[in-house]
């Protein structure tokens, strides 16, 4: 059994890319993913998925999408909230 662990210090995981982009990578791989909350609270992935998509107001029992879909939703709405964006115009040599 192979154990990793990745720490940052956001105090909400939703805000991080971690949990947006590497939780999801290693979700997809079958591994087991917690996060830590500010007071200590253990959350699993699925349940942070659950948050976040209620903070974007998707719900994910739709009809007519999968959980997975709303989820994958979800994490798109979050990565344009949080991604970096380099100023109009700006750009590094």
């Amino acid at each position: 059994m192979v154990c990793t662990t990745v720490m940052c210090a956001e105090k909400e995981p939703l805000i991080c890319h971690r949990a947006i982009l590497i939780a999801q990578y290693l979700r997809q791989r079958a591994n087991d993913v917690t996060h830590i909350l500010a007071d200590g609270t253990p959350e699993a992935h699925d349940d942070s998925l659950s948050r976040l998509a209620a903070f974007h107001g998707l719900d994910e029992n739709d009809l007519f999408s999968s959980r997975e879909a709303v989820f994958r939703e979800a994490c798109r709405l979050q990565e344009e909230k949080i991604a970096y964006r380099r100023k109009r115009g700006s750009f590094h040599r």
